[in-house]
């Protein structure tokens, strides 16, 4: 079985990488978006099992945190289908990931200056996962 993956990066290198790695492992259909508006259109196409966002998508703009509006409609889909959210900045403050826990229920805030793409490869399967069980109570409850 392939996950469905959206992954919601701004700058190509890091969007790059993060599929490649993905692709590495041979167990996910990929979708990539660079921006909030391209993201937020295939969330309304598709479900997906796993959203990895990036909280600036606008990158040199200091206040833009286009992701963190992402994870606010990640959770409506969420309730949907179980999408599972793990947020990827190279911006993140302790709030920012406070935030995220608290109020989206993401399942990692990883901080690109700590990348390890061992752990996030582990992390994604992991949310994939969660996903899919969660998608099973959702239509158990239906």
């Amino acid at each position: 079985m392939a996950y469905n993956v959206l992954v919601i990066e701004d700058t190509p290198d890091w969007r790059k990488k993060l599929v490649g790695y993905l692709i590495e492992e041979g167990e996910y259909n990929i979708q990539e978006a660079d921006s909030y508006g391209k993201a937020s259109k295939l969330l309304q196409k598709q479900p997906f099992d796993v959203a990895i966002v990036d909280i600036r998508l606008v990158d040199w703009d200091e206040r833009n945190e286009q992701g963190m509006q992402l994870l606010r409609e990640l959770d409506k889909v969420a309730d949907e289908n179980g999408t599972q959210s793990i947020v990827i900045t190279g911006y993140g403050t302790k709030d920012r990931m406070r935030e995220a826990f608290r109020d989206h229920q993401v399942v990692d805030f990883i901080e690109k200056q700590r990348f390890d793409p061992e752990e996030f490869k582990a992390t994604v399967l992991k949310a994939a996962e969660k996903a899919f069980s969660r998608r099973g109570e959702i239509l158990d409850r239906k």
